[in-house]
């Protein structure tokens, strides 16, 4: 992936900590279908692309399912088909690159729309940024994440972030999981990971009783617009 032409909206401002109260519409999805889910990515970088949508932070959760990138490579991580297959666990393809993630109602999806300007923002400053803006909501969670180039946020060691992206003409698509509480086991038996990635770990592990709702919430506040939050 290049280098990406996009001047860094107050979201990307020197990390992630300066974003002005009304730039970041925060959308909530309540559905949990794959499918429609999965759609409404490509959706909202069409609507940013042409200038209809402001910069947007989507927040998603979806029943359990392994979603993969288009294109198998050594570098990203993969799935066992075979597993899948035996646990009826669905498999879906998205737009943007990376291996396989797998989705169940105790991971959080985050996902940045950001429409592109004049000027050059390397793919890894957008990583780094995305990333910082989830670390810093996580922090008042009693959480210590950090990003971990190229694309990935950790706690204590343990992958608990995977991340990806996608531009189009005039935006870009940073998204990512985050495990919460989700299924380990089930991710261990399906998914192939990286050379050189750690062993993955729910939130909850690092602040018991922790839910998807209690980092939805400290994510919208993050953004300054928890009361504006909307539904899509």
């Amino acid at each position: 992936m290049g280098d990406f032409a996009i001047a860094p909206p107050p979201l990307l401002q020197r990390a992630a900590d300066r974003i002005a109260p009304a730039s970041l519409d925060v959308v909530v999805s309540p559905g949990v279908d794959p499918v429609p889910n999965l759609a409404l990515e490509d959706a909202f970088l069409a609507e940013v692309d042409a200038g209809t949508r402001g910069d947007t932070l989507r927040l998603w959760v979806s029943g359990a399912c392994l979603v993969r990138g288009p294109n198998r490579s050594r570098r990203n991580g993969w799935h066992r088909p075979e597993v899948a297959q035996s646990l009826g666990v669905p498999i879906y393809e998205r737009s943007s690159g990376g291996g396989t993630v797998y989705h169940d109602t105790g991971n959080l999806n985050w996902s940045f729309f950001l429409r592109r300007a004049a000027g050059y923002f390397g793919a890894a400053g957008l990583f780094r940024a995305c990333a910082g803006f989830i670390v810093d909501a996580l922090r008042p969670l009693g959480i210590a994440a950090a990003f971990a180039a190229p694309n990935r946020i950790d706690v204590a060691g343990r992958k608990v972030s995977g991340i990806a992206a996608r531009a189009s003409l005039e935006a870009v698509l940073v998204h990512g999981t985050l495990l919460v509480s989700s299924d380990l086991e089930r991710i261990n038996a399906l998914c192939i990971y990286p050379p050189g990635c750690p062993a993955v770990q729910n939130l909850a592990a690092f602040a018991p009783g922790l839910t998807v709702g209690d980092v939805i919430g400290a994510i919208a506040l993050r953004a300054r617009a928890f009361a504006a939050v909307s539904s899509a």
